[in-house]
């Protein structure tokens, strides 16, 4: 059965808002989510990907608050693997054709129950991961017929904004944000070398 009507705002209703609130572990697929969804291929066959810088900023955010990450693709390639290691990412999973199998293994491991995980996705695949995940979440862009099992549709685009917008939701709806923003905002916090 579908989620009930998804929400797309700056600002989150309150169902949304609660469901944001119990996420302990919040799951991205790459291509149509970090990525466009576009593939560009080289002559040699290697694979290239454009991802968002703040999307990446986003996802650190995340991290610095206590919560995990992971990523799981359907696909395989390289520059997903270099990009999770660049942001501290240690869970990703690739080549997974049957999400659901993967979702089980990482919430068993680390011990979550259904409702403390998020999944972002875009396509079919998704769809059975986004049916028993607490939060749900799909971009704008996203296959129709994934629209119905998301609890919230972000306002950017999958590869334009949309992780970024999924983790300052998060960080937000946890209360969270003051305390990992602190030192852009303030001059008496050491500023990153």
């Amino acid at each position: 059965m579908p989620a009930a009507e998804p929400r797309t705002s700056a600002v989150p209703d309150e169902t949304v808002r609660r469901k944001a609130i119990a996420v302990r572990l919040m799951i991205f697929d790459v291509d149509g989510v970090l990525t466009d969804g576009r593939i560009i291929y080289h002559d040699d066959g290697s694979e290239l990907k454009a991802y968002d810088v703040q999307d990446g900023h986003g996802i650190k955010l995340l991290l610095r608050a206590g919560l995990e990450v992971a990523f799981m693709s359907g696909r395989y390639c390289g520059a997903v693997a270099r990009r999770a290691e660049g942001l501290g990412i240690r869970r990703v999973f690739q080549n997974i054709q049957h999400k659901a199998g993967a979702y089980a293994e990482i919430k068993e491991e680390l011990g979550l129950r259904d409702a403390q995980v998020g999944y972002m996705g875009d396509d079919l695949i998704d769809i059975p991961v986004m049916r028993r995940v607490g939060f749900a979440v799909t971009v704008p862009n996203a296959s129709p017929h994934v629209r119905p099992y998301a609890h919230y549709i972000t306002r950017a685009a999958g590869g334009r904004g949309a992780c970024r917008e999924v983790c300052e939701l998060l960080l937000h709806s946890q209360g969270l944000w003051e305390s990992v923003t602190r030192r852009y905002f303030h001059d008496d916090f050491p500023s990153e070398v």
